[in-house]
């Protein structure tokens, strides 16, 4: 039996600080869910499993339900589960996942309760035990039950859950349904298939694992450094599991530090930011260094030229300054003034330190 397993694909959510981007950005979550779809098709999986947080939010437009159902639709396996997240928790009245039920397909099933669900579909039988969410934080978790279940031994007992694991998600206070590993693997299953955690984990599944977090399949923030991912999960017919991770990301969000101290420089990050690739990166980009003028007016130029390579830049190039030379004392200060005295000395010692902060001193007075 194969399983496709992903989780946190926040659909609608709207990227309102990434101007530029968030349109592109908020579509490719849908692209991407159909892209996990057909994936899953070709690779003849027979279970898909949504692990929370499918929705960014509760309160979705109908539209935007139907086209996330659209695609889940296509799935050609068995089964669909799809577990209600702290993201797009369930409650009694909940309109969204009313919604989604009504228009999904018989094989999709919203996994809404605490209690087993036997999908006989399979040989042997499948056994899930789903910890739905009903808000958005919770201090508790909701697989306590799981471990109470009486389990047949000739099963294979799959539970799917949403929230923090102790020592692989960032949550310091306790506030995203916690789990620890120990009760996860305390539960009396075979196998968690796990959502929340926006990074993959374990990075590199062995066949000793039993709990896994696929990550977000399509990267939302600078701390998402995959390329969205996915899980492969494999049963063999003596229930051993293999897992693969399955890139499925298309955009990138890319932190970069760099230092200029020419015009080879300069023109060397135009180049490498001109690559196709680019275009579908959101970058964070932080600049320093030292540039003689001809070098700085042309750093001041490429800004923009690398603004069009990327889908959205952040620059932060307030570190790259002019570097100050004799030509440019003479050219911006009058001979024989205070000013042009003091740089000179500075720039006769060798001292440029010493010469930069003076000078940016000095234009700052000036201004």
């Amino acid at each position: 039996m194969k399983i496709f397993h992903i989780a946190d694909l926040h659909l609608g959510r709207t990227f309102r600080n990434l101007p530029e981007a968030q349109d592109t950005l908020s579509e490719a979550r849908y692209e991407t869910l159909q892209k996990t779809i057909d994936k899953a098709n070709e690779l003849e999986s027979d279970l898909f499993v949504i692990a929370g947080d499918l929705f960014d939010r509760t309160s979705m437009k109908v539209g935007d339900i139907q086209e996330a159902v659209r695609a889940i639709n296509q799935f050609t396996g068995e089964v669909v589960l799809v577990l209600p997240g702290n993201h797009d928790y369930i409650t009694a009245d909940s309109q969204l996942w009313d919604r989604f039920k009504k228009e999904s397909e018989e094989h999709v099933l919203v996994l809404d309760e605490k209690e087993p669900l036997k999908l006989s579909v399979f040989e042997p039988e499948v056994v899930v035990y789903p910890a739905p969410c009903h808000a958005k934080h919770s201090a508790h978790h909701a697989i306590e039950w799981v471990n109470e279940i009486d389990k047949d031994e000739d099963a294979l007992h799959i539970g799917v859950a949403h929230g923090s694991i102790e020592g692989v998600s960032p949550d310091f206070d306790q506030r995203y349904f916690p789990m620890s590993v120990h009760e996860l693997e305390q539960s009396g299953t075979d196998l968690w298939l796990m959502g929340h955690t926006h990074i993959t984990w374990p990075e590199h599944p062995d066949k000793r694992d039993m709990i896994f977090n696929p990550g977000t399949p399509e990267p939302d923030g600078f701390s998402c450094n995959h390329e969205g991912r996915a899980f492969l999960h494999t049963v063999g017919e003596d229930q051993e599991i293999k897992t693969e991770i399955i890139s499925t990301g298309t955009y990138r969000f890319i932190q970069k530090n760099e230092q200029i101290s020419s015009i080879k420089d300069v023109q060397g990050l135009v180049d490498q930011f001109g690559e196709d690739s680019w275009q579908q990166a959101v970058v964070e980009l932080k600049i320093s260094g030292k540039l003689e003028e001809e070098a700085f007016e042309a750093w001041q130029e490429s800004r923009s030229q690398i603004r069009e390579s990327v889908l959205e830049l952040r620059l932060e190039d307030n570190e790259v300054r002019r570097k100050v030379t004799s030509e440019q004392i003479q050219k911006e200060f009058s001979k024989g003034s205070f000013p042009e005295q003091l740089l000179s000395s500075f720039s006769e010692d060798e001292e440029e330190e010493e010469l930069q902060m003076a000078y940016e001193l000095i234009k700052e007075v000036q201004q």
